[in-house]
């Protein structure tokens, strides 16, 4: 095992147990009314590379056929997983053992912002949860439910 290696496990050890393939769904709900405004399915892909960088890539697709690709760039660094990309501006850190809490923005609309807890009940399964901020109104709750799959 390289140094570097050795380095971060001691330094990001729930990060790394999120390295692989996620598959799951995403329901997002009204947090006024409990309308379901969406529902579909995920395929997310974690790693690390080196000593510092972080890579996820979130594939949606809708039963209707319709499909999104989005890439997350990041840098651990200091005991923080940071974003700072074309897309989103956060910062997320290792609460305990199993609990990473993550906060962020998307950078076309700075007025709104998100706070997010990702559980990982066990190496294969992990839960999370997004509570959407609109203009310092608690306004969404979006509730992930994944399970690792490579």
């Amino acid at each position: 095992m390289s140094e570097a290696t050795e380095a971060r496990e001691v330094q990001f050890p729930v990060f790394l147990r999120h390295n692989g393939i996620w598959e799951g769904t995403y329901t997002l709900i009204d947090a006024k009314t409990g309308e379901i405004l969406d529902h579909h399915k995920s395929r997310l892909t974690c790693k690390t590379n080196g000593i510092d960088e972080y890579h996820q890539q979130n594939v949606y697709t809708w039963d209707d056929g319709k499909e999104e690709v989005k890439e997350f760039p990041g840098e651990l660094k200091d005991g923080w997983l940071k974003f700072d990309n074309e897309r989103i501006k956060g910062e997320s850190t290792e609460v305990d053992k199993n609990t990473i809490f993550l906060t962020w923005i998307y950078k076309d609309q700075p007025q709104n912002s998100f706070s997010e807890i990702i559980t990982l009940e066990s190496d294969t399964h992990r839960c999370r949860t997004w509570q959407h901020f609109e203009n310092g109104e608690f306004a969404k709750l979006t509730i992930i439910d994944e399970h690792k799959v490579d």
